[in-house]
């Protein structure tokens, strides 16, 4: 704004000199015209005789026929001798010097303008040669008529001082317009920094106000980048649920392997199994670190063997629920499928959790292929999910029963992952057991 205001400022002061110097001019060009006119009105009753031009006493212009109006007319003959002065003029010492100064270098029918410094006041004047021909007459004249410059100043000065307090008042008006509007202006950016300031105090979630043209693309690419910081602080939480929920099964077999291996004659299978699963619990670790940075990026899908890690997943689970011994109806159909592994065990490892902790004493595994999917299904004799119960349980942290250990995140997860491989879970009711029914479906093939 001061750059602004400095730059109008010295605008309006260059145009206020430029205004001035042309007024002074257009004033000095109207008294030449004056003058000129006065001359016409001299020339108008001027008459003629053997003895020389006759003029009137009085004059039609009253300016002429009064004492220190400021005008005066002077009519010199060719030999430069006055021969007629106004009424006006008549207690003023005009000089002959001047009228040499006046009438140097003329020509008939030629007006000459210009100034005098006179003793009191400077004088502007305009002369004009004719030449007379009459009958009676025949002889060059010079008509001469004066007029104060102090009258042209002072009107130059009352033009320059309502000039300049015109444009004061005009800089002092535009600068506080200037200043409404560029408030007025900047209003939505400042509406901007304040939307951006409660976002970083955390009292509101995204740029969400009627910002104009200029502002919205910005306030979009703010509210994406908001977004994705929150949705990554989000993926970070969740991932460190899902790690504790992932390492949940390892601990529960190093635990019984511990319990296990008590017995001096399994203490050395128990601690290749202990060794095994903390492996496993590294991997998973790793595993969903990765998940929580990559995990709006595109999958990398390998070759997985699905037989080998879904057999080896129920062996794992035979042993974290060896009490139950459980009874397992499984059925194979499938092997290879391009998918990574760590997903499949995530996803399949959640499910057989689920039935295994459930169930009676009857888990059956089905895995197999339908058109251009690969299909695990699940089943058990527990108690089943209601209907009604069923897209609640999908949500992360909602359990139907609160007896038993877990987070309620299991489900959650493996709809997560299956979004990544375009697949589904649908729950439904064990047709030969009763009890509830997983089937995951997903593009692998």
């Amino acid at each position: 704004m001061t750059s602004a205001t400095v730059c109008l400022v010295a605008f309006l002061g260059m145009m206020g000199f430029v205004l001035e110097e042309a007024f002074s001019s257009s004033a000095r060009a109207a008294v030449e015209a004056r003058l000129m006119q006065q001359i016409y009105g001299l020339l108008s009753v001027t008459e003629d005789s053997e003895m020389g031009l006759i003029l009137p006493i009085e004059l039609a212009d009253p300016l002429m026929n009064q004492l220190g109006s400021g005008h005066y007319a002077v009519i010199l003959d060719d030999q430069r001798r006055e021969i007629w002065r106004s009424q006006s003029a008549l207690d003023q010492n005009l000089s002959s010097a001047w009228f040499s100064e006046i009438l140097k270098a003329g020509e008939r029918g030629e007006a000459r303008f210009g100034s005098l410094q006179g003793a009191s006041d400077n004088l502007l004047f305009l002369a004009y040669r004719v030449q007379w021909e009459s009958e009676a007459l025949l002889e060059e004249f010079d008509f001469v008529v004066f007029e104060q410059d102090s009258l042209l100043a002072a009107e130059v000065v009352g033009f320059r001082a309502r000039l300049w307090r015109w444009l004061v008042a005009i800089v002092l008006v535009l600068i506080l317009l200037q200043f409404l509007v560029m408030r007025w202006g900047l209003k939505p950016i400042a509406i901007f920094t304040r939307d951006i300031d409660a976002i970083a105090q955390g009292r509101s979630q995204s740029l969400s106000g009627d910002y104009p043209n200029e502002l919205k693309p910005l306030a979009q690419t703010l509210n994406r980048l908001v977004d994705q910081e929150q949705a990554q602080r989000e993926r970070y939480r969740l991932t460190l649920a899902d790690l504790a929920h992932s390492l949940k099964t390892p601990l529960s077999i190093i635990r019984n392997s511990l319990s296990i291996s008590k017995d001096e004659s399994v203490t050395w299978a128990g601690a290749k199994e202990i060794d095994r699963q903390v492996e496993q619990m590294d991997q998973l670790v790793a595993y969903q670190l990765e998940r929580a940075v990559i995990a709006s990026s595109p999958l990398v899908k390998a070759k997985t063997q699905s037989q080998g890690l879904l057999s080896g997943l129920i062996e794992a689970l035979q042993k974290v629920y060896v009490t139950k011994n459980v009874q397992l109806d499984i059925t194979f159909e499938a092997d290879e499928c391009f998918a990574d592994a760590r997903d499949l065990q995530q996803m399949w490892g959640n499910l057989l959790d689920n039935a295994f902790k459930y169930c009676e004493t009857r888990v059956r595994v089905a895995l197999h292929r339908r058109g251009g999917q690969l299909i695990l299904q699940v089943e058990d004799d527990g108690p089943g999910i209601a209907e009604a119960m069923r897209d609640q349980v999908l949500a992360r942290g909602f359990r139907l029963d609160t007896q038993a250990q877990g987070q309620g995140i299991g489900l959650a997860v493996v709809i997560e992952i299956a979004a990544r491989y375009d697949g589904a879970l649908t729950i439904d009711q064990a047709e030969d057991f009763g009890g509830a029914s997983f089937e995951l479906a997903l593009a692998v093939i």
